[in-house]
C-alpha cells in the first residue's frame, strides 16, 4: 500500500474508499505515527500558541 500521509484527508480518504484492508492499514500507520510523535494535533496548538506570543496576539 506505501506510504500515506497522516492528516485528515489521508484518513478521510481511506475512509472514504470503503476498504477494510485500507482503512486498517492507516489506522495501523496512525497508531505508529501517534505512538512515536505523541499528540501532533496538541503539539501544534503549542505552536501557533509560541508564534501567536512572539508576535504579540
Amino acid at each position: 500500500m506505501g506510504l500515506t500521509v497522516l492528516y485528515g484527508v489521508g484518513i478521510r480518504k481511506a475512509i472514504a474508499s470503503n476498504s477494510l484492508e485500507e482503512m486498517k492499514a492507516i489506522a495501523e500507520q496512525a497508531k505508529k505515527t501517534i505512538k512515536e510523535h505523541g499528540d501532533i494535533a496538541s503539539a501544534y496548538v503549542e505552536l501557533q500558541e509560541a508564534i501567536d506570543k512572539l508576535e504579540g496576539k
